[in-house]
């Protein structure tokens, strides 16, 4: 047996947000109120030159100033540190401890459960309370973080794991391997890493034989074939929670929260969720004597954190103008220059995410090819993506794996933006005559909501559009908590306004909405193939090779549309330190108020 470091995935520009919002990757924190700078270095894409394409100019993406030089050519690292690094404490000079943070969040919260809707506020909120095995550190970099070691066998089918002993629940247990087993077959049942991972296991599921309890704290995952990229399940590890939670609960159906008592969402992250008033407000305490795996460091500094659910984006500046709230995330785009020229404000802006419209393909129209390319044809993405605010915070680009990244591809560049009414009238006309669809009577059913601005804005240009395509359409414009609730429901909507983050969707097997088991519920068989395909890979070459078949067949079979990236912020009060994203979701560790 030998020991070896795990070779995680480091996905960057890619979370988890997650994402069903406008959530982006995480980028380094501003050293100054100011508006960051758009980078010069990411080259606009070219215009496409097919007669169908109509060109359209590009725009420079931006990036944050501070952590870019994370970005990797290869979409592969090996982790840092190695098992059983000793693990610390942020160091706490100057830094006062104590007190409640105030955090505005930007959306209604339907669940504290990761794995039921992929929703950012949901996600922000889990990362809270919850741990995982390993995660992004604010470099872009994966590190351990439940692991004391890992070994391989030589004919790589055998993978033996220890736990940290680090790792404790929030009423003092420990977490065993039998709750990591658990987390882990709820969460490979809805996404594609855990799939992918779990196909290769001696039984192709996810079982006992494949994940194997050993003692409580050393499981072992037996392979039937080696898999290179075993690592990229674990990048995006399961939220650990308790084995009869996760083990009473389908990944399909909601972690219960009737009757919340405090027990339903223990697990062992950096904060205990005391009180839950859905709809309103978040009570967190800190959890004593946790302490983060990351090379800096990582601690909890604050008593506690009061979250309140904050739609309103005028009652939100007003807080923090006024020191009611301390902390907000996802800032209003048109709020940015004021909030940005404010001395008594910091801000980090994420790096890009992808607005996306959701296509529901398990029945008419959309599970029809020439429905969805006609929807395409007509997109526009100058408009669409302009709704996003100002320039620094958004750029039209065709690369579904963002552009400006190892992911970047060209690969039937001529389908994005065609902004083409009569080609979309003729793919109309092809679906009509296929379906049976009646333009007088039957009615396209879209779903889009009040608190994600940009998701109300698109959604107001494309049902416009889709009009003017000749469709007839109805839109329930709602609260985010109750869209996320319709999105389960797929008799209940055709077109869905959402968005998704950065990390990690830049490869095919972490982007959650090429999974064919997540909302839209594609069939594209060619993506299917090449996901297990991109997992087998191990050079540069042969990885790219996949996405750009990826894309291709992307745009061809009309997956989804994605009209650019964007960029959000978040935006504090200068009394405060330290805030940070990490792979989406804020965390609130090693932060502290000067107040």
């Amino acid at each position: 047996m030998k020991y070896f470091k795990l070779l995680p995935l480091v996905l960057v520009f890619a979370l988890a947000y997650a994402c069903s919002s406008e959530a982006a990757a995480p980028a380094a924190q501003s050293a100054a109120p100011a508006a960051p700078q758009a980078p010069a270095a990411a080259a606009a894409p070219e215009a496409a030159a097919a007669a169908t394409h109509t060109a359209k100019a590009q725009v420079q993406p931006v990036k944050p100033t501070v952590g870019a030089g994370a970005v990797s050519a290869s979409p592969i690292q090996p982790i840092a540190p190695t098992p059983g690094a000793v693990v610390k404490a942020k160091e706490t000079t100057g830094v006062k401890k104590g007190g409640t943070l105030i955090w505005a969040l930007e959306a209604p919260v339907k669940a504290i459960d990761p794995v039921w809707t992929t929703a950012t506020v949901t996600w922000r909120s889990s990362q809270m309370v919850y741990d995982s095995l390993q995660r992004l550190d604010t470099k872009y970099q994966y590190q351990n973080n439940g692991f004391d070691s890992w070994e391989q066998s030589s004919d790589g089918l055998l993978w033996t794991f220890k736990l940290s002993d680090r790792m404790k629940f929030h009423d003092g247990s420990k977490v065993t391997a039998t709750d990591v087993q658990q987390s882990a077959f709820r969460w490979a049942d809805r996404i594609t890493a855990g799939i992918q991972m779990f196909k290769r296991s001696v039984e192709g599921n996810f079982s006992d034989k494949s994940l194997t309890v050993v003692d409580a704290k050393t499981l072992t995952l037996n392979l039937k074939e080696p898999y290179p990229a075993l690592s990229m399940g674990f990048s995006e590890a399961p939220f650990i929670m308790k084995a009869a939670v996760a083990k009473a609960t389908d990944a399909h159906s909601r972690v219960s929260q009737d009757g919340y008592d405090g027990s339903t969402y223990i697990s062992s992250g950096p904060y205990v969720l005391k009180k839950w008033v859905p709809g309103y407000r978040f009570e967190y305490e800190a959890h004593q004597g946790w302490v983060g795996n990351v090379p800096e460091g990582e601690s909890v500094w604050v008593d506690g954190v009061n979250v309140v659910e904050v739609p309103d984006k005028t009652t939100l500046l007003a807080g923090l103008k006024t020191g009611k709230i301390d902390y907000a995330t996802s800032g209003a785009s048109e709020q940015y220059p004021d909030l940005a020229a404010d001395p008594n404000m910091k801000m980090l802006v994420a790096a890009p995410g992808t607005p996306i419209l959701l296509l529901n393909h398990t029945k008419s129209p959309f599970k029809y090819l020439n429905a969805r390319r006609s929807i395409q044809a007509a997109q526009d993405a100058e408009k669409l993506m302009a709704v996003h605010g100002p320039k620094e915070l958004w750029s039209v680009c065709h690369a579904i794996f963002l552009c400006g990244t190892p992911g970047e591809s060209d690969a039937n560049k001529a389908l994005y933006n065609q902004a083409n009414l009569t080609l979309a009238q003729e793919y109309r006309d092809k679906f009509v005559a296929e379906s049976g669809w009646d333009l007088a009577a039957d009615t396209i059913e879209m779903v889009s909501n009040t608190s994600y601005q940009s998701h109300r804005d698109r959604s107001l240009i494309n049902i416009a559009r889709i009009r003017e395509i000749g469709f007839l359409i109805n839109m329930t414009m709602t609260d985010w908590a109750t869209a996320v609730t319709i999105r389960q429901n797929k008799d209940a909507w055709d077109i869905f306004h959402t968005g998704c983050c950065g990390v990690p969707s830049n490869n095919p097997v972490m982007n959650w909405y090429l999974s064919p088991k997540t909302y839209g519920w594609h069939t594209n068989q060619t993506i299917i193939d090449l996901q297990a395909q991109y997992t087998k890979e191990t050079t540069d070459a042969g990885r790219k090779k996949v996405l750009d078949a990826v894309q291709e067949s992307y745009y061809d079979q009309v997956t989804h549309i994605s009209p650019g990236q964007s960029n959000v912020y978040h935006v504090w009060r200068a009394t405060t330190n330290g805030p940070h994203d990490y792979a989406i979701s804020t965390r609130l560790t090693n932060t502290w108020m000067d107040k």
